[in-house]
């Protein structure tokens, strides 16, 4: 009994200050978010508890305590979140079915793009809870109906889709409820989330802590939970930049032939799933020659034959995804015509031009959408300026502990302006009106693979960073990182539970 009580105090001494924190920023959340005094007492104290148990039995490994973080806290927001509330979640649920059916192309013959009519009753259930749905008892239905509004998920191809449609094919044959099993789709989802975040936080080295943060933005585990490929992009996102991290730090050279294949192969995925960061492949172009091999015109061949593959598959996916045409989802959509703006652009370049680059700088330094959810229409956006704060500390942290030379800070430079560019023009010549001075359908969320890139390039060896490395332990920044998934979470239940 003495021995229980000396180690429960051991326990006390070593996390009360965590435990504080996590009763507190629970209680923020009541003072900023509640709509009354009728509070989800349960609920509260089951995260509460939670969070405690996690973070006093906190594994040492941080890629293992990522993961666990990612897949509890995922699955509440999967459950919590109502239905298709993510941002394009009904389309991206509807693509998931009709994947699951063995459909695996998109077709501009809307007769030929059949769902079942499980998808209809879903979506006339959106912004519904697992607690106010209808549908707890409803079966699966082989009837079918058209939905031509699946081509609005024309960039991304089918296999960032395979976790979700895993989960329904899973549901349905075990004669599951849709309501099930649509919840079913969404943690299989997170799954595969979980697994590209492990993978990424081992392949990143020194460097882990960085992209273990990166992985608990509140936003990435609420995409990650629902049926929007984003969560499956970003994670293939991050272990591309996880393996560049590797190919930048590590001193063997006995297998970076192997991994700069890797690294290809990871870019031409996400040609097909997050467009624009395909643009990751120029990063390698930067890293001294010599770390690929001595033969020097043998490297900068295969430097340049890798680079000119991506960028022609990436030039086929694009003319190939654009001959399906998307039905208009709003009536200003009508108003876009890429050609005419492409026209336009071309006759007045530096009047376009600096349309484009002030839109570029506008959505790096303002990114406080991504603590945004459902439609834009609720969020801990309040809370961002904390954020940024605490990400300053994880930078400090951690900015000595890769060496990149100035050569190297200007490739990745030129990523992240090509990548911000890149989606900001396509932003404009796809969703913006022919003529308009802004761009519209730029969100935060489509930059949040660039944030490591950003502390990347920001690395220093000078003696001053040397001496606060490590600053912030992994404990710590898993732990803050909580705190902010804690509120999100809250933010959701205050919003469709009260």
């Amino acid at each position: 009994m003495q021995q229980s009580m000396t180690k429960v105090k051991y326990l006390w001494k070593e996390n009360n200050n965590y435990i504080y924190s996590t009763f507190l920023t629970l209680l923020l959340t009541v003072i900023l978010y509640a709509n009354s005094l009728n509070l989800p007492l349960k609920f509260i104290s089951l995260l509460f508890v939670v969070s405690t148990l996690l973070i006093v039995f906190l594994p040492k490994k941080l890629e293992v305590a990522t993961i666990i973080f990612i897949l509890v806290f995922g699955t509440i927001s999967a459950i919590i979140s109502p239905i298709n509330d993510i941002p394009d979640e009904y389309v991206h649920y509807s693509r998931t079915v009709y994947i699951s059916e063995g459909d695996i192309n998109l077709t501009n013959n809307n007769k030929k793009l059949r769902i079942s009519k499980d998808v209809d009753k879903l979506i006339k259930q959106s912004g519904k809870t697992f607690i106010t749905s209808n549908l707890n008892a409803t079966k699966h239905s082989t009837r079918e109906y058209s939905y031509p509004y699946i081509k609005g998920t024309n960039a991304y191809y089918s296999f960032s889709y395979i976790p979700q449609a895993l989960g329904i094919l899973v549901g349905n044959a075990l004669d599951l409820p849709i309501l099930l099993t649509y919840y079913f789709g969404r943690l299989c989802n997170l799954i595969s989330y979980a697994m590209l975040a492990f993978i990424a936080i081992k392949l990143s080295g020194s460097f882990k802590q960085v992209i273990a943060v990166v992985t608990l933005l509140p936003m990435n585990i609420y995409l990650a939970a629902s049926f929007n490929q984003d969560g499956f992009a970003i994670g293939l996102v991050l272990v591309t930049i996880g393996l560049f991290i590797n190919l930048l730090s590590s001193k063997d050279k006995s297998n970076y032939n192997t991994k700069f294949f890797l690294y290809l192969v990871l870019c031409g995925l996400l040609v097909l799933s997050k467009f624009t960061y395909f643009l990751l492949v120029c990063l390698p172009l930067f890293i001294p020659n010599e770390k690929f091999g001595k033969n020097t015109k043998l490297v900068i061949l295969k430097k340049l034959g890798g680079l000119l593959l991506i960028f022609l598959f990436a030039a086929m996916w694009f003319r190939l995804y654009g001959q399906v045409k998307t039905p208009y989802v709003a009536d200003f959509l009508k108003e876009v015509n890429v050609s005419q703006q492409v026209k336009n652009m071309l006759e007045s370049p530096i009047v376009y031009s600096s349309i484009i680059i002030r839109h570029m700088v506008i959505n790096l330094i303002n990114m406080n959408n991504i603590f945004q959810f459902g439609a834009l229409s609720y969020g801990i956006t309040n809370l961002f300026p904390l954020y940024v704060c605490f990400f300053f500390f994880v930078y400090i942290s951690n900015a000595s502990k890769i060496t990149i030379n100035i050569v190297e800070k200007m490739g990745i430079i030129f990523v992240i302006s090509a990548i911000i560019g890149a989606t900001v023009l396509a932003m404009y010549l796809t969703w913006t009106p022919v003529g308009s001075s802004t761009v519209l359908g730029v969100q935060s969320r489509y930059l949040i693979g660039i944030i490591p890139l950003v502390l990347l390039l920001f690395s220093s060896q000078q003696q001053k960073f040397k001496q606060i490395e490590d600053i912030l332990s992994d404990k710590l920044a898993i732990h803050v990182s909580l705190l902010f998934i804690l509120a999100m979470l809250m933010s959701t239940i205050f919003r469709y539970y009260h």
